[in-house]
């Protein structure tokens, strides 16, 4: 080897080093996005638990409103409208590409199988009608 190839030499060294600095930020945004992403999606089922903690066990197995009594009848209603919202929410962030498609999956299994049940079908019922315009989203996944 002759000193006259050396710059040859440091210029190729820089070049690979130049690409894999380029790799290794690339590989660690991607795994930023990632990480990010799960703790929005994680956010949102904090969100679902929270809202889920006002709806009484009878309404998961089947209850109807009108079996409930007055405030906790209400805080139920309040509980599943903000439920429709929040559903409502997951379609949108869907349709926007801001959540991975497993977890839609997971969602809008939850939502289909959440507002078949007599309480949320009810109340769904009610607001679609009496609020045509809003909920978008979630009309277009619920028949």
């Amino acid at each position: 080897m002759s000193w006259t190839t050396l710059p040859d030499l440091v210029q190729i060294g820089t070049f690979f080093a130049t690409v894999a600095v380029a790799v290794i930020a690339w590989w660690e945004l991607k795994q930023l996005r990632a990480q990010s992403t799960t703790a929005f999606e994680d956010s949102l089922t904090e969100e679902y638990r929270r809202i889920m903690e006002s709806i009484p066990t009878d309404v998961w197995l089947g209850s109807e409103l009108e079996t409930l009594e007055g405030e906790q009848r209400q805080r139920c209603r309040d509980a599943i409208y903000r439920y429709i919202d929040l559903s409502n929410e997951q379609a949108f962030l869907h349709r926007e590409g801001r959540v991975r498609p497993e977890t839609w999956r997971v969602w809008r299994e939850g939502i289909i199988f959440n507002m078949a049940l007599p309480a949320f079908h009810e109340l769904w019922k009610e607001v679609a009608h009496k609020a045509p315009a809003a909920f978008e989203f979630l009309r277009d996944l619920l028949p």
